[in-house]
């Protein structure tokens, strides 16, 4: 007999971790890979809010059995196989801070390489093993005192509380001329603090290569003498949302070793990390990437420091925040950007698309096998995700495999291949609305495969999902409905909402979300239908009106379906999500019930708000004027659109019954959710105010509050739906 699908089930679902890299040895043998694994515990030293609770597995590819390297650890994330395809280093905090571990595939015996605190803030931050097979390198803990709120989870009081933050605090605007004043405004990119370091395995010991910067994106060499590095400088200018990186080369030989030098300063990227080596050892390519980046093609040569734009077309943005460029041995260069693959000829200086096919979309780029590159693609019409091995000389696809099964990219941490002796492995997640991710083997000169299951959900009541189209001011739109098992009659539907978001491109992922803390499958166990549109946004400075126009033109094809109840509609949203939810009922009274988590209603509080604890992240100017909001203009420029804009001054409209949802840490908006309450109850709405002792997301929430939260959207949707 089928049940109800659970809040703890949904939460023991192992997913793949975020952003971390999965890792092949050299003989084929093995495969590393990690999980987002839920955590109740607590934060470790040297474990960033970006990895906590991760779990490093591997996988041995020859008898498809995986395991998690550790039960020991909080968070364990990162692995690399050695050189010779034996040792796999990775990061855990086994001993209640993060550390380099080893783990030795013949004896299955784990050790620390040492007992320094490594601070890599990213997933793929990863260690990097030298030539050698025995010196790895790591971001380590620095000397001295320095504020850390940004590095760790912000609710995290022990931890970020540090000496040397003064318990009296002062902030200064721009000085009389117009430099910045001394002050406690703090800055986020102080979480990249780390020196670069060299983990002797066999001696235990540790040698400095660079401290004092805040490295995030490494590369070695492909001859393993030189790595290099971007060290960030944070905003370009303030509230411009453009970070700004030097470019770093330091010497690995021991008779070489110098101080590393800066080769290319004000390089313009998201992350950092678009930057490859070139196959001569001495050039450095990257694009660049960001709000005010030129998505040029350029190219540093580490031994005389030049620097030069090999390609800039202002229709052609190479600019990608985790792909990179990948050098050829010809000396061409291919990238992936904008959904399409580049081929960037050196001779001729130009560039061309490689022609992918109709409605591909070009994901990533894995795996160069000389004149090839294995090529992901997601064709959006048919929900189809493809491998292409493509001949880059030619032009030639030849179709690896085709599947109506949502992959990820590689620097998701969804996939992975190697070249071995003739013999050729991908290692990859699949997944689908009603199927949890799981790893699938491909022996790609056999083209046999094998699933490896990862969680089990039996006799449980899990939905179907379908696509719905329509049009929207001659643009073709999709949207993502999940139907509960054995419909009867009409059914209520919840409609999640995020302005801006193509939501349809969730149809292939388990519960028609990118994570298990909103997974829809929990609501379709419970007799709803979920509907998730695109609702897309041109940036025109009115976000309301855009919001109203995409949400209003999708009920209206979801209404015409004939397995939903018109009279019985839901909408939910979560953050921007929040806002869009807002603006929806405001405007649209077709909605029975809704659901506001950390929501905004009031874009002149918001982007004015200030939090004496994290000011560096809630200065939210930029945000406003040119993020998701995009208002354009601050708001003495442009009141009257503010005022537009936000929801709040539209209340009195509202005739939907609104349960809002707000964690009390929340360093975003948990100013919001109290005027939000307030004015409806003054308005005599029917509003329900939840707060909780957490931050911004659900997914970093103690288990008690994530199950609370649900069962009272299962209720309110239950009593007014």
């Amino acid at each position: 007999m089928e049940r109800l699908l659970t809040v703890d089930e949904v939460l023991n679902i192992k997913e793949p971790a975020s952003l971390v890299h999965m890792s092949i040895s050299t003989d084929n043998k093995w495969l590393a890979f990690c999980l987002d694994e839920y955590t109740k515990s607590e934060q470790s030293i040297g474990v960033s809010m970006a990895v906590k609770g991760y779990s490093q597995w591997v996988c041995n590819l020859k008898t498809n059995e995986a395991f998690p390297l550790t039960s020991d650890a909080n968070s364990s994330w990162g692995g690399v196989w050695s050189p010779d395809g034996k040792t796999l280093a990775f990061f855990a905090d086994i001993k209640g801070k993060a550390q380099l571990w080893l783990w030795d595939s013949l004896s299955g015996e784990l050790n620390v390489a040492s007992d320094k605190i490594v601070r890599p803030f990213f997933g793929f931050e990863k260690p990097i093993w030298m030539k050698d097979g025995r010196n790895i390198i790591v971001k380590t803990m620095p000397d001295g005192l320095f504020e850390e709120s940004n590095f760790y989870n912000f609710e995290n009081d022990e931890l970020i509380t540090n000496e040397s933050v003064s318990t009296v605090k002062v902030f200064k605007t721009k000085e009389g001329n117009g430099t910045e004043g001394d002050s406690d405004l703090l800055q986020w990119f102080n979480r990249y603090r780390a020196d670069i370091s060299v983990i002797d395995v066999i001696k235990r010991a540790k040698t400095i290569l660079c401290r004092g910067l805040k490295p995030v994106g490494m590369q070695l060499s492909k001859d393993g003498k030189t790595l290099a590095f971007t060290n960030c400088l944070g905003e370009e200018k303030r509230d411009s949302q453009q970070n700004i990186y030097e470019l770093w080369v330091c010497r690995l030989v021991m008779q070489e070793r110098l101080q590393p030098k800066c080769v290319a300063t004000n390089i313009r990227m998201e992350y950092g990390i678009g930057f490859s080596w070139g196959l001569d050892n001495h050039s450095i390519y990257y694009t660049t990437s960001g709000s005010l980046a030129d998505g040029g093609l350029w190219v540093v040569h580490t031994s005389s420091f030049e620097k030069s734009l090999l390609y800039h077309n202002k229709k052609v943005h190479l600019g990608h925040e985790f792909e990179i460029p990948k050098p050829l041995a010809n000396g061409n260069v291919a990238i992936v950007a904008r959904g399409k693959l580049w081929h960037y000829r050196s001779t001729l200086n130009e560039i061309e698309e490689v022609v992918t096919g109709k409605g591909r979309i070009v994901v990533a780029a894995l795996g160069i096998d000389g004149e090839h590159i294995l090529v992901q693609t997601h064709e959006s019409k048919a929900a189809l995700y493809v491998f292409w091995k493509v001949n880059l000389i030619t032009g030639e696809f030849i179709k690896v495999l085709e599947e109506p099964f949502g992959h990820l990219p590689w620097f998701e941490g969804g996939a992975a291949s190697n070249y071995h002796n003739g013999e050729a492995v991908l290692a990859y997640f699949i997944q689908n609305a009603d199927q949890p991710p799981a790893l699938k083997v491909l022996h790609l000169n056999t083209n046999e495969s094998e699933l490896v299951n990862l969680t089990t959900l039996n006799n449980k009541q899990l939905g179907s999902s379908q696509i719905l189209t329509w049009s929207l001011k001659g643009r073709k739109m999709r949207g993502a409905l999940l139907l509960p098992q054995n419909i009867k009659e009409p059914l209520p539907v919840i409609m999640r909402v995020y302005g801006g978001a193509m939501q349809s491109d969730y149809i292939r992922q388990f519960g028609l979300s990118s994570s298990k803390y909103d997974n829809h499958q929990l609501l379709a166990s419970r007799g709803y239908a979920v509907f998730l549109p695109d609702l897309p946004m041109s940036r025109g400075n009115e976000p309301a009106d855009e919001i109203t126009e995409a949400v209003e033109a999708a009920l209206d094809v979801l209404v015409q379906h004939p397995s939903i109840d018109p009279e019985r509609i839901g909408i939910i949203g979560h953050s921007f999500g929040g806002y869009s939810a807002l603006v929806a009922i405001t405007r649209i009274q077709r909605f029975n019930a809704a659901v506001v988590s950390a929501g905004i209603g009031n874009l002149i509080s918001f982007s004015t708000h200030f939090d004496a604890y994290n000011p560096d992240l809630n200065m939210v100017y930029g945000l406003v004027e040119d993020g998701q909001f995009n208002l354009g203009k601050n708001l003495w420029e442009e009141k009257e659109r503010y005022i537009r804009n936000s929801p709040l001054f539209d209340f009195h409209n509202i005739k939907t019954p609104v349960l809002i949802i707000q964690g009390t840490k929340d360093h975003i908006c948990k100013g919001e959710a109290g005027p939000i309450f307030s004015a409806l109850n003054r308005l005599d709405k029917t509003a329900q105010l939840v707060l909780y002792d957490e931050g911004h997301w659900q997914g970093d929430w103690k288990e008690e509050n994530i199950k609370d939260y649900y069962k009272r959207v299962f209720d309110w949707f239950k009593y007014y739906l």
